[in-house]
């Protein structure tokens, strides 16, 4: 079941401050410095996992919880006057989920209430209109109100509120398909890989096609960057702004460190989540045969068939690590990769993995 989208948990000033200095800096800092600064930011990086453990839906009230899942049910099933009763019942407790509000909209429009759509509308929008319209195009409840009048409708408001709020609406258009391409041929690939192989013919086709497309929006995004800076939410809403982002998490290592400090600019100033710069470092400090510190990170065992973490810096820590910049525990993000999280079967793993590359080192000499 999809969890709600809307947990938000921003890092305490120092934290923040700790860890980027850490992040930056740690080579030219005394070892008793460090310690004092990495005790410190676990401290209070604890007390956040707390506070975003609490927080997976909008509201920490269970019966909250219970309506807005039997709602969520209710529309899978078809059962829209249920489905309204259940987020109306719940929308009396909290209402600050798109996502929740999204499918009530949906419920509102197969039951005809058309007054009741048109108020749930002008909600779901006003609480995140690029969110809103990501969440209608993604996910799979509302693939039967494909091609209907309601996606006119969501379409419609989707470019009133962006219009208004006065990002370049071409630029997001052109920002839309950079992004399509961006994950045209990686959509494919997890069933590509189940039917004939990570290493087969198939894969190295997929992988020719989406390299051309990474080598075009590059191309296109850092000529952008050089020339206006970081294309965050203010120029491309934020359905776009993490666009920019994920084209150069795909570039070549050189790249992803020059445009690494300009995110991280973006992200202090609000144009970016800080959970996209921290993707970002995992994946320079993996490219660069370090450990990742957040575990956005995720590799193929070469003898097994099997994903597991990339090495963790602090794999006991990780969970609280990442709450520090609003980045919910690493089992839910394992997840989608049927992993079970277990910080001792990670190191254990990766120990294993360094060894058969050892070997496989020696053997090549």
């Amino acid at each position: 079941m999809a969890k709600e989208e809307d947990f938000q948990c921003y890092p305490l000033g120092l934290l923040t401050f700790i860890m980027r200095y850490i992040l930056y800096f740690d080579h030219s800092l005394n070892k008793t410095t460090m310690r004092i600064l990495k005790a410190l930011c676990f401290t209070l990086s604890l007390l956040l996992a707390y506070h975003a453990s609490s927080q997976s839906f909008a509201s920490t009230d269970p019966t909250y919880k219970i309506l807005v899942e039997a709602g969520e049910k209710a529309l899978k099933e078809m059962k829209y006057d249920s489905c309204m009763y259940y987020y109306k019942q719940a929308f009396q407790i909290k209402q600050t989920s798109y996502l929740s509000t999204m499918r009530n909209c949906a419920c509102a429009y197969s039951a005809k209430d058309e007054t009741y759509l048109n108020e749930q509308l002008k909600i779901t929008f006003d609480l995140n209109w690029a969110g809103s319209k990501q969440i209608f195009d993604n996910y799979p409840e509302f693939d039967y109100l494909r091609t209907t009048p309601f996606e006119d409708i969501i379409n419609t408001k989707y470019q009133e509120y962006a219009k208004a709020s006065g990002v370049d609406l071409e630029l997001m258009e052109e920002f839309e398909n950079i992004l399509f391409e961006d994950q045209r041929y990686r959509r494919e690939m997890n069933a590509v890989e189940k039917q004939f192989g990570w290493k087969s013919p198939q894969m190295d086709s997929l992988w020719q096609l989406q390299n051309k497309a990474d080598s075009i929006n590059t191309a296109r995004i850092t000529s952008f960057i050089d020339e206006f800076g970081y294309p965050g939410k203010s120029k491309v809403g934020p359905g776009q702004a993490s666009t920019a982002f994920l084209v150069i998490q795909h570039a070549d290592l050189e790249i992803q460190e020059k445009y690494l400090p300009i995110i991280t600019k973006a992200a202090d100033e609000g144009e970016v989540r800080w959970s996209s710069v921290a993707l970002l470092v995992d994946r320079v400090n993996m490219r660069k045969g370090l450990p990742q510190i957040y575990g956005s990170q995720v590799s193929r065992h070469p003898e097994k068939e099997l994903y597991y973490f990339a090495r963790i810096e602090n794999p006991k820590a990780v969970d609280s690590i990442r709450a520090s910049i609003g980045m919910r525990p690493l089992q839910q993000y394992a997840d989608n990769w049927d992993i079970t999280w277990d910080p001792e079967q990670h190191i254990k793993i990766n120990d294993e993995v360094d060894a058969i590359k050892a070997k496989e080192e020696k053997e090549k000499k």
